[in-house]
């Protein structure tokens, strides 16, 4: 239903303006029924601040006619010496009753004035009049009922000779006026359980403060009088709402309808009514677009029939050219299975070549590596060969120079022979002094015995060349034998020095010949290493020519797998084409 609703353009701008036409009136209705119930809020406040207003004035007269008339003394008006009732009736109420020296007078005299107020209007609840502690002596006649014993239905019935001490009270009863506003309005909740409006003015009795009139309203009222304002309105804007969507309906109906017809136009020349045209009966938007149409059709129409006649024509060369293509597509098919079995063999062909040539280039690599093997073992071999002839070389010269240290020491060891007896002479001589020593020390002993007292002295001396005689003697023996040692040890030395040169000269006739063979073998190696190096260098510049041989012939079998591939691709494209060709016939045909 929303979308057949939404399909139609006429409906759209209906329910459009009626959408924004509610907007409005919900807007003017809530501003309305604000405006009308701040209205009637002052109106009430108005007519309750009248009637306090009215009833202070009336309550200052009884008051001051009182004092004036001396039925009451002005101390007995200003009387709040507040005593509680403990005899009759209203002794039995469960909230404290109490009288004062005006309760009297005031029950005979204004009891009729506050019933007045509250008669004459449904929402004034209660109009009393209140002292300045709130005490309020005479209530309204429907809350100054008997008591019943029942403390809640006393509660409202009986309200009369209470102190009203609630804040709400106190407010009212000392409220003076002296604020310009001449009166205090307070919203507060009643103890019955009711919400209201509390309105006092003050009471003045000969220029002074005695208390307060105050009026109760009725919120409930308040609130029904808002709420039958409020369903007036929104019914009212209801009723304007309904006639203004009928009334913009038939306006959007009737200037839509142009519109319609111009789309039943437009659906015949879909269908294939070339010569519809649209009426103008206006000059206004529409009936440009109708104009507009039907020039667009005429030229529609014109270009129409020259592309028919285009296509006719278009559609027999293409009869043509579709009999030539297929003619040539099976021409083709055939060179192209051709194309691909040759393709095919040659791939395989080239698939042995590549495996050949792979094979080679392995075996080119390995005698390449073999090669390298060798000129490297040659080098080495050679470069131990120069280390060897060079160490034969030092070897031939340090023996010669051990040759010579060894003549040097032979000669050095004869000349310590030679020594050793010079020193064997000089030894005896030595000894012989010591002979002699040791006879001179005897004899000058034999003196000193001689000489009694007197050679003592020259005996010591005697006694200490003896000693020392004694012990060259017995040095001289030492080296004596220590010479004999060394003349033994050296002809044992030159005799091995002897040997020693006659083995270094067969030690170096030995190492000449290593030197000649270490030549010999030297030479060897390096014709062996210029071999191999050359052997290296064939071997890789065949190494390299294999790899390019087997690298040229993978990329031949590469383009000979994308030949035999490209050639079955195209036989199988061929093929559709010849297909193509065929339906494009058989369409032709159908069209002819």
């Amino acid at each position: 239903m929303f979308r057949w609703v939404t399909d139609r353009i006429a409906l759209k701008i209906v329910v459009s303006l009626i959408l924004v036409l509610l907007v409005i009136l919900a807007g003017f209705t809530v501003f309305l029924v604000d405006q009308r119930s701040r209205a009637m809020e002052e109106s009430m406040l108005t007519k309750a601040r009248t009637l306090a207003v009215t009833g202070s004035k009336a309550m200052e007269q009884v008051l001051e006619e009182a004092i004036d008339s001396g039925r009451l003394s002005q101390e007995e008006v200003f009387d709040t010496d507040y005593r509680e009732i403990k005899e009759g009736p209203l002794a039995r109420s469960a909230i404290p009753k109490y009288h004062t020296s005006y309760d009297t007078f005031l029950d005979q005299e204004i009891l009729k004035i506050e019933d007045a107020f509250v008669d004459e209007d449904s929402m004034v609840v209660f109009a009393v009049l209140v002292d300045v502690n709130g005490y309020l002596p005479v209530h309204n006649s429907r809350y100054s009922k008997p008591l019943t014993g029942d403390a809640e239905k006393d509660k409202v019935g009986n309200r009369t000779k209470r102190l009203f001490n609630d804040p709400t009270g106190i407010a009212a009863a000392k409220y003076d006026g002296k604020d310009g506003n001449k009166i205090l309005k307070q919203v507060y909740r009643r103890d019955t359980g009711e919400t209201m409006w509390d309105v006092s003015a003050p009471v003045y009795v000969k220029g002074k403060h005695w208390g307060g009139f105050r009026i109760g309203l009725s919120m409930q009222e308040v609130e029904v009088a808002v709420n039958e304002l409020r369903n007036s309105i929104v019914l009212s804007m209801l009723v304007v709402l309904l006639i203004a969507g009928a009334t913009i309906a038939v306006v959007v109906t009737r200037i839509i309808r142009p519109l319609k017809e111009l789309t039943g136009v437009a659906e015949r020349i879909a269908a294939g009514g070339f010569d519809e045209s649209i009426d103008i009966r206006s000059n206004d938007e529409i009936g440009k677009l109708a104009a507009a149409f039907n020039r667009m059709t005429q030229v529609i129409v014109k270009n129409l029939k020259t592309e028919v006649e285009k296509s006719a024509r278009l559609m027999t060369n293409i009869k043509a050219a579709i009999q030539q293509l297929s003619t040539s597509a099976n021409e083709i098919v055939a060179i192209s299975a051709e194309q691909s079995a040759g393709a095919t063999e040659q791939a395989t062909a080239v698939q042995q070549a590549t495996t050949t040539s792979e094979e080679i280039a392995v075996t080119a690599k390995q005698v390449a590596q073999n090669a390298i093997q060798v000129e490297t073992q040659a080098e080495r071999a050679n470069a131990a060969g120069k280390n060897g002839s060079r160490a034969v070389d030092n070897a031939m010269e340090g023996m010669g120079i051990l040759k010579g240290k060894i003549q040097s020491v032979a000669e050095a060891m004869l000349q310590l022979g030679e020594n050793s007896q010079k020193v064997g002479g000089i030894v005896d001589i030595i000894d012989e002094i010591s002979d002699q020593t040791n006879l001179l020390a005897l004899n000058a002993t034999i003196e000193a015995a001689g000489a009694g007292e007197a050679g003592k002295r020259f005996a010591v001396v005697a006694n200490e060349v003896k000693r020392l005689a004694e012990r060259t003697v017995e040095a001289t023996a030492q080296i004596k034998h220590l010479i004999e040692e060394i003349q033994k040890a050296t002809n044992a030395t030159i005799m091995l020095t002897e040997e020693g040169t006659k083995g270094a000269d067969a030690a170096n006739d030995l190492v000449g010949r290593v030197s000649v063979s270490l030549r010999e073998i030297m030479q060897l190696i390096q014709e062996t290493t210029a071999a191999a190096r050359e052997i290296k260098f064939s071997t890789q510049q065949q190494t390299s020519a294999s790899e390019e041989m087997a690298s040229t012939i993978v990329e031949v079998r590469d383009v000979a797998a994308q030949v035999a591939s490209s050639a079955q691709e195209t036989t199988q494209a061929i093929s559709e084409l010849t297909g193509l060709a065929e339906r494009l016939k058989e369409l032709v045909e159908e069209e002819g």
